[in-house]
């Protein structure tokens, strides 16, 4: 009986140990489910979401007349005062304000990340200097693909596609100036304007400039027109070699000089 006892007890002890390892498998697979379905969440340091997807349920999303709330807490994602910090890949969907949302950032690099369906733009950022590069923005179809304030920007080898318009930028601070460096990006079914800019702190003065080189256009709307329908994108520039290698390797100081440079002479 003893051995008969023993035996038993062995089994019981194994079925329990399974069933428990089963219950803490569960749970280590529920709450990694529940990270990678997680929205609305900020980061300030380098993260790497390469396969991963996180995408809201919002009804109405990419709609504007579904637009509401406040952008810190119906983004998708948040960038939010971060220095010398990488973003990299992950697919962001469905937002009743913007699907990535950055401010205050130093020395940023995006890279390889779909942003998709916002009911106000699919990505914004503000008062950052960042490098976006490799990425998708798209699907908002009455509004704007991608938006900027203030800064330094630089977008290389990016798709915006099937946005009312493609890229609006404005300067709101007293800064020296604001610059976008747009090289090699494709824009794709843009309705209306590709490119717009706004001094919105000094009309008179305009200093807002564009850096241009090897964008294309396709399938273009009715209504396309490269500079806004205002030609409000007076200050011009083509990318130079030395500009461009600059933007190749990620050498933001490098970019800055270059930048006052041509905008001083």
């Amino acid at each position: 009986m003893t051995s008969l006892r023993r035996a038993v007890k062995m089994i019981l002890m194994k079925k329990i140990s399974l069933y428990i390892s089963l219950v803490l498998m569960f749970f280590v697979f529920t709450s990694y489910s529940n990270a990678e379905n997680k929205v609305n969440f900020t980061v300030s340091a380098s993260e790497d979401f390469t396969g991963k997807e996180f995408k809201s349920d919002k009804k109405g999303c990419g709609l504007k007349k579904y637009q509401k709330g406040n952008r810190d807490k119906e983004s998708v994602l948040n960038i939010f005062y971060s220095k010398n910090s990488t973003i990299k890949g992950g697919k962001f969907e469905c937002s009743l304000q913007n699907v990535i949302y950055a401010k205050w950032n130093l020395n940023l690099i995006i890279s390889s990340v779909n942003a998709s369906k916002g009911s106000d733009n699919a990505f914004e950022i503000r008062n950052s200097n960042a490098i976006i590069k490799d990425s998708k923005f798209s699907f908002s179809p009455q509004n704007k693909c991608v938006e900027g304030e203030n800064g330094l920007l630089v977008f290389y080898n990016n798709i915006l596609e099937n946005c009312e318009q493609g890229f609006d930028i404005e300067k709101t601070d007293s800064s020296e100036f604001t610059a976008v460096i747009f090289l090699k990006n494709e824009f794709i079914s843009i309705g209306h304007d590709a490119f717009n800019c706004h001094d919105r702190y000094d009309k008179k003065a305009n200093k807002v400039y564009l850096f241009l080189k090897d964008n294309t256009f396709k399938k273009k709307g009715k209504k396309f027109k490269k500079f806004g329908k205002n030609s409000n994108c007076k200050k011009r520039f083509k990318i130079s070699a030395e500009l461009e290698d600059a933007i190749l390797n990620s050498d933001f100081d490098k970019i800055e000089i270059i930048v006052k440079k041509k905008i001083k002479n």
